[in-house]
């Protein structure tokens, strides 16, 4: 008795179904890898977006300083507030995405 051949979608010519069977598993076996590898570059991207967008999670790299760091904006509008925003450091902060107020350094966290 000859085994019964199928043609799989994306492969033009017929094979036999024990054939099929595996190729589809094979298949099945590298998407969950292929998934499991987006899920996790989306966990870091995610994790990036956060970091970016709240800066009390951010160690300054120049002075090490956690407690004094914010996103520019806030970072401008604290230095507008004290009537210290100069067109320098407003470049800066237009620059950067965090700005240190221990070391008044403006800086975008890397990832690593």
């Amino acid at each position: 008795m000859s085994e019964q051949e199928v043609t799989l979608p994306w492969i033009d010519e017929p094979m036999a179904l024990s054939e099929a069977i595996e190729t589809v598993a094979q298949v099945s076996e590298d998407d969950d890898e292929h998934i499991e590898d987006l899920e996790a570059r989306i966990e870091q991207l995610e994790h990036q977006i956060a970091v970016l967008e709240d800066g009390t999670s951010v160690e300054c790299p120049d002075c090490g300083s956690a407690d004094d760091v914010y996103k520019s904006g806030v970072g401008a509008a604290k230095l507008a507030n004290d009537g210290s925003l100069s067109d320098r450091s407003a470049d800066a902060v237009n620059e950067e995405s965090h700005l240190c107020f221990e070391c008044h350094k403006a800086f975008t966290p890397t990832f690593e």
